[in-house]
C-alpha cells in the first residue's frame, strides 16, 4: 500500500504540475510566512518543497504510530493515506502556510499522545500551546484552536488550572517578542493586521458558500465515512486500550470541530481543512488496519476508488 501510494502521489502531482496553472494563495498575514513566502515564488521551488513536506508528514505520522503504538497491527498504512490525501487536488501542489501549520499541528498530536495521564500537566500543555503560537505566526487562524486543545487535553487527563495559565505562558513566549520587534520598529499596524482584518462582514459569509457541487459531495462522502468510523470506535474498540481510545476520541473532536471551523469560518478556513485531513488520516488507518468485517473491507474499495475518482475531478474544469 505505501509502494502504491507513493508511486500514484508522483504521478498526480505531477500530472497537476504540468497541467494546471497555479497561482500563490495562502496566508499572506503570517508573520514568518510574509518572508519565506518569497522563497517559494518560482513554482518548481515551491512544488519540490511542498513534495518534501508531505513527505516529511508521513515519516512523522509514522513514527508517531511506531512510538505509541496507535494501530494495535504492524502496517505502514497511516504513512500512505497522508501521502494519498495530501495529493489528491491542485491545491496541495505548491509549499503554502498551511502545510508548514499542518507539519507542526502532527508535532502536537505527538506531544498530546504522550501527555495521556501525564502528572506533569503544565508541561505539557505549554508545550503544546507553543508549538501552536509557532504555527500561528505562519497562519494566525491557527490561534481560534487554542480551545480546542483545552478540550484534548481534557481528554488526555492533562488539564487543570496550572495547565490553563502554561498554555497561555506558551502563546505569549512567543507572541511577546513578535509585538516588541513591530513595536520597537514602528510598524505596530503591521503586528495587528491579522487581528484587525477580521470583520462582522466577512464573518457573516461563511466559507460553505463556495463551495460547488463537487466539493459538497466530496465532504458530504467524507461525513458518512467518518460517521461510520466514530460508530464502529464506539461498538468495537473495547479491543484496544483505553489510551488508544482516548487518543480516538481525541483526533475525532479536532475532525469535527476543524470541519465545522472549514465551513463557517472564513478566517484563512483552509488551514481547518488540511488539520482534518491529518486527523481523518489518523482515523482512517486505525479503521481500515483493523477491518475484519468484509463490510468494511467493501467499505475501503469503494473509498479507494472514490478516491481516484475525486483526483480526476479537476480534470473537468480545464
Amino acid at each position: 500500500m505505501l509502494i502504491f501510494s507513493i508511486v500514484f502521489a508522483i504521478i498526480i502531482r505531477l500530472v497537476y504540475f504540468l497541467y494546471f496553472d497555479f497561482v500563490h494563495s495562502g496566508s499572506a498575514n503570517g508573520y514568518l510566512w510574509k518572508p519565506l513566502s518569497t522563497i517559494f515564488t518560482n513554482h518548481l521551488v515551491s512544488f519540490i518543497c511542498s513534495s518534501l513536506f508531505i513527505a516529511g508528514m508521513a515519516i512523522l505520522a509514522a513514527n508517531i504510530n511506531t512510538t505509541y503504538v496507535f494501530i494495535r497491527r504492524k502496517t505502514v498504512l497511516l504513512p500512505a493515506v497522508v501521502i494519498l490525501l495530501f495529493s489528491c487536488h491542485p491545491r496541495f501542489m505548491l509549499m503554502s502556510a498551511e502545510c508548514i501549520s499542518t507539519m507542526l499541528f502532527l508535532v502536537i498530536i505527538y506531544i498530546l499522545f504522550g501527555a495521556y495521564n501525564s502528572t506533569s500537566k503544565q508541561i505539557y500543555a505549554f508545550r503544546v500551546s507553543f508549538i501552536l503560537a509557532l504555527g500561528s505566526l505562519f497562519t494566525p487562524a491557527l490561534l481560534v484552536c487554542l480551545p480546542v486543545l483545552w478540550v484534548v487535553l481534557g481528554i488526555m487527563r492533562c488539564f487543570n488550572f496550572k495547565s490553563l495559565l502554561a498554555s497561555f505562558l506558551g502563546i505569549f513566549i512567543l507572541y511577546f517578542p513578535a509585538f516588541s520587534y513591530y513595536f520597537l520598529t514602528d510598524s505596530l499596524d503591521t503586528f495587528l493586521i491579522p487581528f484587525v482584518s477580521v470583520n462582522m462582514q466577512q464573518l457573516a459569509d461563511f466559507s460553505f458558500y463556495q463551495l460547488n457541487v463537487g466539493n459538497w459531495i466530496i465532504l458530504g462522502f467524507s461525513i458518512i465515512l467518518l460517521a461510520v468510523i466514530v460508530s464502529d470506535n464506539y461498538i468495537n474498540r473495547h479491543k484496544d486500550k483505553i489510551r488508544i481510545r482516548a487518543y480516538l476520541r481525541l483526533l475525532t473532536y479536532t475532525a469535527v470541530i476543524c470541519i465545522l471551523a472549514y465551513l463557517f469560518l472564513n478566517i484563512d478556513f483552509i488551514v481547518y481543512l488540511f488539520i482534518a485531513l491529518v486527523a481523518g488520516a489518523f482515523l482512517l488507518s486505525h479503521f481500515f488496519a483493523l477491518a475484519e468485517k468484509r463490510g468494511s473491507v467493501i467499505l475501503f474499495y469503494v473509498s479507494m476508488f472514490f478516491y481516484i475518482l475525486v483526483c480526476f475531478l479537476p480534470f473537468l474544469s480545464l
